[in-house]
Protein backbone atom coordinates (compact mmCIF):
# COMPACT_ATOMS: atom_id res chain seq x y z
CA UNK A 1 0.00 0.00 0.00
CA UNK A 2 1.36 3.74 -1.12
CA UNK A 3 1.68 6.15 1.95
CA UNK A 4 -0.19 9.38 0.54
CA UNK A 5 0.14 11.61 3.63
CA UNK A 6 -0.81 14.88 1.16
CA UNK A 7 -3.91 12.58 0.71
CA UNK A 8 -5.01 11.29 3.66
CA UNK A 9 -8.39 10.87 4.99
CA UNK A 10 -10.61 11.79 7.53
CA UNK A 11 -9.90 9.24 10.08
CA UNK A 12 -5.75 8.81 9.99
CA UNK A 13 -5.91 12.76 10.22
CA UNK A 14 -7.89 12.91 13.03
CA UNK A 15 -5.83 10.36 15.17
CA UNK A 16 -2.57 11.82 14.48
CA UNK A 17 -4.12 15.09 15.25
CA UNK A 18 -5.13 13.56 18.92
CA UNK A 19 -1.77 11.67 19.73
CA UNK A 20 0.00 14.89 18.85
CA UNK A 21 -2.50 16.94 20.87
CA UNK A 22 -2.23 14.24 23.53
CA UNK A 23 1.55 14.36 23.77
CA UNK A 24 1.71 18.24 23.86
CA UNK A 25 -0.44 18.52 26.92
CA UNK A 26 0.22 15.19 29.00
CA UNK A 27 3.30 13.79 27.60
CA UNK A 28 5.85 16.96 27.54
CA UNK A 29 4.66 18.59 30.77
CA UNK A 30 3.48 22.40 29.25
CA UNK A 31 4.10 25.22 31.28
CA UNK A 32 1.74 26.13 33.74
CA UNK A 33 1.22 29.82 34.43
CA UNK A 34 2.07 31.47 38.19
CA UNK A 35 -0.98 30.90 40.34
CA UNK A 36 0.13 33.43 42.67
CA UNK A 37 0.80 35.70 39.59
CA UNK A 38 -2.46 35.24 38.32
CA UNK A 39 -3.99 35.92 41.62
CA UNK A 40 -2.14 39.12 42.12
CA UNK A 41 -2.84 40.25 38.49
CA UNK A 42 -6.65 39.67 39.06
CA UNK A 43 -6.15 41.81 42.55
CA UNK A 44 -4.85 44.74 40.80
CA UNK A 45 -7.43 44.79 38.00
CA UNK A 46 -10.15 44.87 40.68
CA UNK A 47 -8.44 47.90 42.63
CA UNK A 48 -8.67 49.43 39.12
CA UNK A 49 -12.23 49.34 38.55
CA UNK A 50 -13.25 45.93 37.44
CA UNK A 51 -15.32 44.05 39.99
CA UNK A 52 -14.19 40.22 39.10
CA UNK A 53 -11.49 38.56 36.74
CA UNK A 54 -11.29 39.27 33.49
CA UNK A 55 -11.81 36.28 30.58
CA UNK A 56 -8.16 35.52 30.57
CA UNK A 57 -7.37 35.97 33.80
CA UNK A 58 -10.32 33.29 34.59
CA UNK A 59 -8.39 30.80 31.99
CA UNK A 60 -5.42 31.53 33.81
CA UNK A 61 -6.99 30.25 37.09
CA UNK A 62 -8.68 27.48 35.36
CA UNK A 63 -4.91 26.40 34.26
CA UNK A 64 -3.38 26.75 37.89
CA UNK A 65 -6.11 25.51 40.27
CA UNK A 66 -7.58 22.43 37.88
CA UNK A 67 -4.75 21.56 35.47
CA UNK A 68 -6.34 18.26 34.92
CA UNK A 69 -9.26 19.81 33.92
CA UNK A 70 -7.54 22.57 31.94
CA UNK A 71 -6.15 19.73 29.81
CA UNK A 72 -8.75 18.16 28.92
CA UNK A 73 -10.47 21.43 28.23
CA UNK A 74 -7.64 22.10 26.01
CA UNK A 75 -7.43 18.96 24.14
CA UNK A 76 -11.63 18.77 22.98
CA UNK A 77 -10.49 22.58 21.90
CA UNK A 78 -7.60 21.43 19.70
CA UNK A 79 -9.58 18.46 18.29
CA UNK A 80 -12.26 21.11 17.64
CA UNK A 81 -10.42 23.50 15.79
CA UNK A 82 -8.71 20.45 13.76
CA UNK A 83 -11.91 19.47 12.30
CA UNK A 84 -13.42 22.67 11.72
CA UNK A 85 -10.28 24.29 10.06
CA UNK A 86 -10.31 20.53 7.48
CA UNK A 87 -14.21 21.37 7.16
CA UNK A 88 -13.28 24.73 5.84
CA UNK A 89 -10.59 23.13 2.95
CA UNK A 90 -13.22 19.84 2.52
CA UNK A 91 -16.57 21.67 1.86
CA UNK A 92 -15.19 24.72 -0.32
CA UNK A 93 -12.70 22.36 -1.85
CA UNK A 94 -9.61 24.79 -1.78
CA UNK A 95 -7.52 22.18 -3.27
CA UNK A 96 -9.06 20.48 -6.72
CA UNK A 97 -8.35 17.16 -4.47
CA UNK A 98 -9.91 15.72 -1.23
CA UNK A 99 -7.56 15.68 1.40
CA UNK A 100 -8.06 15.98 4.99
CA UNK A 101 -4.43 16.73 5.54
CA UNK A 102 -5.17 20.72 7.48
CA UNK A 103 -6.33 18.55 10.33
CA UNK A 104 -3.05 17.13 11.06
CA UNK A 105 -0.99 20.12 9.92
CA UNK A 106 -2.71 22.36 12.40
CA UNK A 107 -1.74 20.21 15.41
CA UNK A 108 1.62 20.17 14.26
CA UNK A 109 1.95 23.52 13.32
CA UNK A 110 0.30 24.72 16.74
CA UNK A 111 3.01 22.53 18.56
CA UNK A 112 6.28 23.95 16.30
CA UNK A 113 5.18 27.20 16.62
CA UNK A 114 3.66 27.61 21.02
CA UNK A 115 6.04 24.64 22.08
CA UNK A 116 5.91 24.18 25.59
CA UNK A 117 3.44 27.11 25.97
CA UNK A 118 0.64 24.87 24.29
CA UNK A 119 -2.12 25.63 27.49
CA UNK A 120 -6.33 25.95 27.20
CA UNK A 121 -5.54 29.73 26.44
CA UNK A 122 -3.51 28.82 23.38
CA UNK A 123 -5.96 26.31 22.04
CA UNK A 124 -9.43 28.66 22.93
CA UNK A 125 -7.62 31.35 21.10
CA UNK A 126 -7.48 29.21 18.19
CA UNK A 127 -10.49 27.60 18.42
CA UNK A 128 -12.19 31.31 18.33
CA UNK A 129 -10.28 32.50 15.31
CA UNK A 130 -10.94 29.21 13.32
CA UNK A 131 -14.82 29.78 14.20
CA UNK A 132 -14.37 33.13 12.81
CA UNK A 133 -12.80 31.97 9.54
CA UNK A 134 -15.38 29.11 9.11
CA UNK A 135 -18.25 31.84 9.86
CA UNK A 136 -16.20 34.52 7.35
CA UNK A 137 -16.17 31.95 4.87
CA UNK A 138 -19.83 31.12 5.00
CA UNK A 139 -20.90 34.34 4.52
CA UNK A 140 -19.09 34.67 0.82
CA UNK A 141 -22.10 34.13 -1.22
CA UNK A 142 -24.84 35.30 -3.14
CA UNK A 143 -27.50 37.30 -0.91
CA UNK A 144 -27.40 38.38 2.87
CA UNK A 145 -25.28 36.95 5.17
CA UNK A 146 -25.85 38.87 8.25
CA UNK A 147 -26.11 35.52 10.45
CA UNK A 148 -22.71 34.25 9.50
CA UNK A 149 -20.85 37.82 9.68
CA UNK A 150 -22.53 38.30 13.17
CA UNK A 151 -20.73 35.10 14.53
CA UNK A 152 -17.86 35.41 12.90
CA UNK A 153 -17.30 38.85 14.56
CA UNK A 154 -18.40 38.05 17.28
CA UNK A 155 -16.00 35.41 17.55
CA UNK A 156 -13.00 37.94 16.87
CA UNK A 157 -14.32 40.36 20.07
CA UNK A 158 -14.15 37.40 21.96
CA UNK A 159 -10.89 36.52 21.03
CA UNK A 160 -8.99 39.69 22.21
CA UNK A 161 -11.12 39.60 25.81
CA UNK A 162 -8.90 35.96 25.55
CA UNK A 163 -5.89 37.02 24.03
CA UNK A 164 -5.39 40.60 24.76
CA UNK A 165 -2.69 40.68 22.20
CA UNK A 166 -4.77 39.27 19.56
CA UNK A 167 -6.08 43.10 19.43
CA UNK A 168 -4.33 43.55 15.76
CA UNK A 169 -7.12 40.73 14.52
CA UNK A 170 -9.50 42.61 14.83
CA UNK A 171 -8.89 44.18 10.98
CA UNK A 172 -9.78 40.89 9.79
CA UNK A 173 -13.49 41.88 10.10
CA UNK A 174 -12.99 45.04 7.70
CA UNK A 175 -11.07 43.04 5.70
CA UNK A 176 -13.52 40.12 5.51
CA UNK A 177 -15.96 42.63 4.60
CA UNK A 178 -14.20 44.76 1.57
CA UNK A 179 -12.70 41.43 0.02
CA UNK A 180 -16.35 39.71 -0.08
CA UNK A 181 -18.28 42.32 -0.65
CA UNK A 182 -20.47 42.92 1.91
CA UNK A 183 -22.74 45.46 2.12
CA UNK A 184 -23.37 48.74 4.62
CA UNK A 185 -25.84 46.53 6.87
CA UNK A 186 -23.99 43.21 6.47
CA UNK A 187 -21.05 45.68 7.92
CA UNK A 188 -23.38 47.04 10.77
CA UNK A 189 -24.03 43.52 12.12
CA UNK A 190 -20.59 43.00 11.78
CA UNK A 191 -19.74 45.43 14.02
CA UNK A 192 -22.60 44.72 16.56
CA UNK A 193 -21.40 41.28 16.57
CA UNK A 194 -17.84 42.01 17.35
CA UNK A 195 -18.87 44.77 20.45
CA UNK A 196 -21.67 42.54 21.52
CA UNK A 197 -18.59 40.52 23.93
CA UNK A 198 -16.93 43.28 25.02
CA UNK A 199 -19.88 45.71 25.88
CA UNK A 200 -21.48 42.77 27.57
CA UNK A 201 -18.52 42.86 30.27
CA UNK A 202 -18.43 46.39 30.52
CA UNK A 203 -22.22 45.71 31.49
CA UNK A 204 -21.70 43.08 33.97
CA UNK A 205 -19.36 44.90 35.27
CA UNK A 206 -20.76 48.29 36.12
CA UNK A 207 -23.63 45.73 37.18
CA UNK A 208 -21.41 44.42 40.24
CA UNK A 209 -20.13 47.91 40.83
CA UNK A 210 -17.21 48.77 38.81
CA UNK A 211 -16.61 50.94 36.37
CA UNK A 212 -18.55 50.63 32.89
CA UNK A 213 -15.02 51.18 30.82
CA UNK A 214 -12.73 49.64 33.32
CA UNK A 215 -12.56 45.99 31.09
CA UNK A 216 -11.91 47.87 28.39
CA UNK A 217 -8.69 49.97 29.69
CA UNK A 218 -7.28 47.25 31.23
CA UNK A 219 -7.68 45.12 27.91
CA UNK A 220 -5.61 47.77 26.64
CA UNK A 221 -3.47 47.95 29.00
CA UNK A 222 -2.90 44.32 28.46
CA UNK A 223 -1.53 44.59 25.01
CA UNK A 224 0.11 47.86 25.42
CA UNK A 225 1.96 46.82 27.99
CA UNK A 226 5.38 46.04 26.52
CA UNK A 227 8.09 47.22 23.96
CA UNK A 228 7.07 46.19 20.17
CA UNK A 229 8.98 43.56 18.55
CA UNK A 230 10.09 42.38 22.10
CA UNK A 231 9.99 39.11 20.50
CA UNK A 232 12.55 39.72 18.35
CA UNK A 233 14.99 41.81 20.35
CA UNK A 234 16.83 38.88 21.91
CA UNK A 235 19.04 38.06 19.40
CA UNK A 236 19.11 34.03 17.51
CA UNK A 237 17.06 31.85 19.45
CA UNK A 238 15.85 28.41 18.79
CA UNK A 239 12.05 29.86 18.32
CA UNK A 240 13.30 31.98 16.16
CA UNK A 241 14.88 29.48 14.07
CA UNK A 242 11.35 27.34 14.17
CA UNK A 243 9.39 30.38 13.33
CA UNK A 244 11.57 31.20 10.39
CA UNK A 245 11.30 27.79 9.25
CA UNK A 246 7.41 27.88 9.71
CA UNK A 247 7.46 31.34 7.70
CA UNK A 248 9.54 29.42 4.35
CA UNK A 249 6.68 26.67 4.36
CA UNK A 250 4.17 29.54 4.18
CA UNK A 251 6.33 31.70 1.54
CA UNK A 252 6.21 28.01 -0.67
CA UNK A 253 2.36 27.68 -0.23
CA UNK A 254 1.72 31.18 -0.93
CA UNK A 255 3.87 30.69 -4.09
CA UNK A 256 1.99 27.36 -5.15
CA UNK A 257 -1.41 29.18 -4.57
CA UNK A 258 0.22 31.67 -6.62
CA UNK A 259 1.64 29.69 -9.41
CA UNK A 260 -2.02 27.88 -9.56
CA UNK A 261 -4.14 30.20 -8.40
CA UNK A 262 -6.79 29.89 -11.33
CA UNK A 263 -6.77 25.78 -10.85
CA UNK A 264 -9.46 26.02 -7.95
CA UNK A 265 -12.91 27.49 -8.70
CA UNK A 266 -14.10 31.51 -7.58
CA UNK A 267 -15.28 31.04 -4.02
CA UNK A 268 -11.70 28.64 -3.53
CA UNK A 269 -9.60 31.61 -5.09
CA UNK A 270 -11.02 34.75 -2.85
CA UNK A 271 -10.66 32.27 0.67
CA UNK A 272 -7.59 31.48 0.43
CA UNK A 273 -6.71 35.21 -0.22
CA UNK A 274 -8.10 35.60 2.95
CA UNK A 275 -6.33 33.75 4.44
CA UNK A 276 -3.13 34.63 3.22
CA UNK A 277 -4.48 38.06 5.10
CA UNK A 278 -5.05 36.46 7.99
CA UNK A 279 -1.55 35.07 7.89
CA UNK A 280 -0.25 38.51 7.44
CA UNK A 281 -2.20 39.96 10.47
CA UNK A 282 -1.02 37.40 12.64
CA UNK A 283 2.19 37.87 12.17
CA UNK A 284 2.17 41.33 12.25
CA UNK A 285 0.32 40.70 15.93
CA UNK A 286 3.79 38.87 17.32
CA UNK A 287 5.22 41.95 17.07
CA UNK A 288 2.77 43.89 18.99
CA UNK A 289 4.05 44.64 22.98
CA UNK A 290 2.11 42.05 24.64
CA UNK A 291 2.94 38.67 21.95
CA UNK A 292 4.53 36.00 23.60
CA UNK A 293 5.87 32.63 21.88
CA UNK A 294 2.78 30.79 22.47
CA UNK A 295 0.75 33.42 20.45
CA UNK A 296 2.59 32.43 17.15
CA UNK A 297 -0.07 29.08 17.22
CA UNK A 298 -2.43 31.42 15.74
CA UNK A 299 -0.23 31.51 12.72
CA UNK A 300 -1.19 27.51 12.83
CA UNK A 301 -4.96 28.18 11.50
CA UNK A 302 -4.36 29.74 8.56
CA UNK A 303 -1.14 28.14 7.80
CA UNK A 304 -3.37 24.38 8.13
CA UNK A 305 -5.57 25.88 5.48
CA UNK A 306 -2.86 27.16 3.11
CA UNK A 307 0.11 24.37 3.08
CA UNK A 308 -1.85 21.46 1.63
CA UNK A 309 -2.20 23.65 -1.50
CA UNK A 310 1.66 23.32 -1.68
CA UNK A 311 1.98 18.96 -0.75
CA UNK A 312 -1.04 17.83 -3.16
CA UNK A 313 1.02 19.82 -6.04
CA UNK A 314 4.85 18.50 -5.15
CA UNK A 315 6.07 14.47 -5.56
CA UNK A 316 4.66 12.28 -3.43
CA UNK A 317 7.70 11.11 -1.95
CA UNK A 318 8.61 14.95 -0.97
CA UNK A 319 5.66 15.67 0.54
CA UNK A 320 5.57 12.52 2.33
CA UNK A 321 9.32 13.60 3.62
CA UNK A 322 8.15 17.01 4.60
CA UNK A 323 5.61 15.64 6.17
CA UNK A 324 7.29 13.67 8.92
CA UNK A 325 9.84 16.59 8.82
CA UNK A 326 7.28 19.05 10.64
CA UNK A 327 6.08 15.96 12.59
CA UNK A 328 9.74 15.19 14.13
CA UNK A 329 10.00 19.04 14.75
CA UNK A 330 7.22 19.38 16.83
CA UNK A 331 8.22 16.88 18.61
CA UNK A 332 11.29 17.94 19.40
CA UNK A 333 9.98 21.37 20.26
CA UNK A 334 7.55 19.48 22.97
CA UNK A 335 10.30 18.02 24.72
CA UNK A 336 13.09 20.87 24.34
CA UNK A 337 12.96 23.94 25.99
CA UNK A 338 13.44 26.48 22.46
CA UNK A 339 11.58 29.49 23.76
Amino acid sequence: MKLQFARQPFVPAFLTLLVVCVIALWGAAPAEPSAAGAAVHASERIGAGTAFALPHEMLLRVQTDWPGLARWAALFAALFTGIVVGRIAVRINLYGVNTCLSIPLFGMLACCLAGRGVSLTVFCATLLLAFSVKHFCAAFRNGYSFDRLFRASFCLGLLVLIQPAALPLLLLLPFGVLLFRRTRRETVVALAGVSLAPLLLCYGNWLSGGSFVAPLVAVWNDFSGGEFCALFRSGMTPWLGVAGGSLLLNSCGIGSIRADFYSVGARARYLLSYNIGMLVLCIASLCGPAASTSDAAWMAVPSAVLLPFFFVRIHATFSTLLYLAILAVAMAVLFLPLA
